[in-house]
């Protein structure tokens, strides 16, 4: 039985006195002889990461190798030293895995580290617990320090609240930023939680602002999540008994209520946690809330009467009127999501669908009508119905793309095996003629062949693989049409939408007819 082994060399960054990668290749082969002795031995060797660093995982071939432990190809990965393939605990113990996850072994020569053998495994889970300790650590440490800060209300930097703006004070020996009203840009702010008061919903605020002509610091007209950021953010409350009691009962961490007493404005830290891809808003409980040294712009009655009012029409916008099952899919022509209205006249009830751009910015912007809900739901029923009697008028969201033949591909990767290998073995024997440079010519044309060869093979790989996937979702579409069609009287309202959501990728409304992608 063969045990397919894929070694992963790469030469340090840092040092030119690292071990090259044809030697750590080598030693890794003749460890492997050893610790596999008797066995078949087939290797695959990853070695185009040279000059990449190893302080994160976003190398070539580390990435193919790890492809290629999903794809169930490897039995063991080796490595000349641990720090060639990570230097980051936390990162090893995730692709370790990945490992655990597809039965692959991992080995490091220099460590002598086997996780195919149990002291292998022990040493594996101990590295597991230290990365898991490190994590509680560093997130209890961001947690006192987070606090500190809180205690003193401190900025910790940013982009400043709409209305502030950043001042340098100076706290023991030390400055300090700290937030102060900005007299010139604040009015902004306070008209927001005006209009608020006086019955504005978030998409009203945004229409009269563009209606009047006032944007942001930037220049740019205010949208409905900015003005919703700003109407939200606790820096403009008062820091009131009120203040505290509320955000206590929000499950906020709170600073000490010795310090809410009325004359300031509060301050929010741990809104936002950053990810290796993107910033995530927090729950309320990761919210810790102190008290700052600026003024307050409104009072803690009028900024907790606006949170309430937000509470109120969020429930009831998403919860009155269940109608639309195409609610969420639905899109304007000019792009824009389409969202649903509903009202009562003389006991009889209407619902629209309409685009939100229009409500928001106006004819100008999209002049697109009110469309009633029965009809466009019923067009779009009618059209499943269609599908229902012939599966091809379903339209898959897919890349065209030229097919190539894989095993082609492979049959002149293993050609070009056998030939680099043959030249290999004709260098060694004629290493002083004057032969060995043509030869090494013919070796190097024939690598960088290698490498073209091998992207368009995994290219191909992932193309095949693509295409046995949009066969199952083919399938998968229609059998959720016939089933939405066949139960269409038995199903509820919030049946009907999920099952649509799930099998729709887009929906555009152009005048009255539907273009309907899966």
């Amino acid at each position: 039985m063969q045990l397919k082994i894929g070694i992963y060399p790469r030469k340090s960054v840092y040092r030119d006195n690292s071990d090259s990668v044809a030697i750590q290749v080598e030693l890794c082969k003749e460890y492997a002889a050893i610790v596999f002795k008797g066995q078949e031995l087939v290797f695959k060797v990853y070695d185009k990461d040279e000059g990449f660093s190893g302080k994160n995982t976003k190398r070539p071939s580390f990435q193919e190798l790890m492809r290629d432990v999903r794809k169930n190809e490897l039995d063991v990965v080796m490595v000349y030293k641990l720090d060639r393939i990570s230097r980051n605990v936390r990162e090893f113990s995730a692709m370790y895995e990945t490992f655990e996850e597809h039965g692959v072994a991992f080995v490091s020569v220099k460590e002598s580290f086997d996780t195919s053998t149990p002291i292998g495994r022990t040493v594996m889970y101990i590295l597991a617990a230290f990365a898991q300790l490190e994590r509680e650590n560093t997130s209890e440490r961001v947690s006192d320090n987070m606090l500190a800060l809180a205690e003193q209300g401190r900025w910790t930097g940013g982009n400043c609240p709409a209305g502030m703006k950043s001042i340098r004070k100076k706290l023991g020996n030390k400055e300090h930023s700290f937030l102060a009203i900005d007299d010139e840009t604040i009015w902004r702010v306070k008209l927001l939680f005006e209009l608020l008061g006086n019955g504005y919903t978030i998409t009203g605020l945004e229409r009269y602002c563009k209606d009047h002509g006032i944007k942001s610091q930037s220049g740019a007209f205010l949208n409905s999540s900015q003005i919703y950021a700003i109407v939200t953010n606790p820096v403009y409350c008062q820091n009131s008994l009120e203040a505290y009691y509320y955000f206590q009962e929000l499950g906020c961490k709170m600073v000490s209520k010795d310090l809410f007493d009325g004359t300031h404005g509060c301050i929010r830290y741990g809104k936002t946690k950053t990810g290796k891809e993107r910033q995530t808003t927090q729950e309320h409980a990761n919210w810790t809330i102190a008290v700052g040294i600026h003024d307050y712009v409104v009072s803690s009655n009028v900024f907790i009467a606006a949170q309430n009012r937000l509470g109120i029409n969020k429930t009831f916008r998403t919860g009155k009127y269940p109608t639309g099952i195409l609610k969420g899919v639905l899109r304007c022509r000019c792009g824009a999501k389409m969202t649903t209205r509903t009202y009562e006249k003389n006991k009889i009830r209407f619902s629209y669908y309409f685009c939100d751009k229009r409500v928001r910015q106006g004819k100008e912007y999209c002049d697109s009508e009110y469309i009633r809900v029965d009809t466009i739901d019923e067009l779009f029923i009618k059209e499943l119905k269609n599908i229902r009697i012939n599966p091809n008028f379903i339209t898959l969201q897919t890349t065209n793309t030229e097919d190539a033949d894989i095993a082609s591909l492979q049959t002149e990767l293993n050609t070009l095996d056998t030939q680099l290998a043959n030249l290999a073995k004709a260098l060694a024997e004629n290493a002083s003629s004057p032969a060995a440079k043509y030869i090494i010519a013919q070796m190097e044309a024939l690598d960088k062949q290698q490498a073209s060869l091998k992207a368009s093979l995994a290219r191909a790989e992932i193309l095949s693989e693509n295409k046995k996937t949009a066969a199952s979702n083919m399938q998968q579409i229609y059998d959720n049409i016939c089933y939405l069609v066949d139960n269409l009287d038995n199903l509820s309202y919030a049946e009907k939408n999920e099952l649509v959501r799930k099998t729709v990728k887009s929906c555009t409304l152009q005048d009255k007819n539907l273009s309907i992608t899966f």
